[in-house]
């Protein structure tokens, strides 16, 4: 235990010391002011804002995604500069915009280090997270361009909130799209709070609020035929309808004897699915 106190320890005492140390040209996010708009210090070029925002949302995605496996020490690093970064956003100029990318790149990097086992490294390029509008830009969309920006979306728009916050938001959009699909309504409050913290305490995982909806009264007292209840898995696991070749094969497992439950444990296992779950951070 000393031991690994005594590296993360470390850890943070290096990216400390990284801002101070590593030339400014390590840390060129963008383009200077053009001087023919820029006065002083008071506006900011645009460019160096975006990235700026782009660092903000990956940290708090990555925050909402692992926040549970970082020890102590780094968590609170990477949660002071997020702070930090945040009153630059509302108040700072184009000096503060620099300093604060130069925090936030080593923050995160040195957490994201830290997640994957890996020896920190200050001049390291950290990654844009899985669900922040700057992966969805840089990376190919694992799920509906709807569902990555309605994501997205909620990332910029809790920047004043704390990580617990912002993820109760993200799994509140899951449970929503879930019920949705199923039910064909929005979950009521109790429901998607129960859901919710569940979730976020490990009692449950995003299968068992499938499955439970699936058995729900509710949702059997719909009767749906094969053909529906195939393209409602499809709506509920995938967020899209199905096409008529997947459609057709799985009416045709249903019919040939598998049952609606296996099925839907057969859903649980794909990709597709799990990509989805990447998204929403769990």
């Amino acid at each position: 235990m000393k031991h690994l106190r005594t590296k993360i320890a470390a850890i943070v005492l290096t990216a400390a010391m990284a801002i101070a140390i590593v030339p400014a040209t390590a840390f060129a996010a963008a383009p200077a002011p053009n001087p023919d708009t820029a006065t002083g210090d008071s506006l900011v070029d645009p460019n160096t804002r975006q990235v700026l925002l782009d660092y903000y949302d990956s940290a708090s995605a990555f925050l909402v995604i692992h926040q549970g496996e970082l020890a102590d020490d780094v968590r609170i690093y990477l949660e002071t500069m997020r702070a930090h970064a945040y009153d630059v956003l509302m108040h700072g100029g184009y000096e503060g915009h620099n300093e604060s990318i130069a925090e936030m790149r080593v923050a995160l990097s040195v957490a994201q280090a830290y997640v994957n086992g890996r020896q920190p490294d200050p001049n390291a390029e950290p990654e844009f997270v899985i669900g922040s509008e700057a992966y969805n830009r840089t990376h190919p969309l694992l799920v509906s361009q709807d569902m990555a920006n309605s994501i997205a979306w909620t990332y910029a728009t809790t920047r004043d909130l704390p990580a617990e916050m912002i993820q109760q938001r993200i799994l509140g959009l899951f449970v929503d799209r879930i019920y949705t699909a199923a039910l064909g309504r929005p979950s009521d409050e109790a429901g998607r709070t129960y859901w919710v913290n569940s979730i976020i305490s490990g009692e449950r995982t995003a299968n068992d609020v499938i499955i439970t909806i699936l058995q729900s009264q509710e949702f059997v007292g719909r009767n749906l035929s094969d053909q529906e209840y195939v393209t409602a898995l499809y709506k509920v696991f995938f967020d899209r309808s199905p096409d008529t070749q997947g459609l057709n094969n799985w009416v045709g497992v249903l019919q040939s004897g598998t049952s609606r439950s296996d099925l839907v444990q057969i859903f649980t296992t794909t990709q597709e699915w799990h990509n989805i779950c990447s998204y929403y951070g769990m």
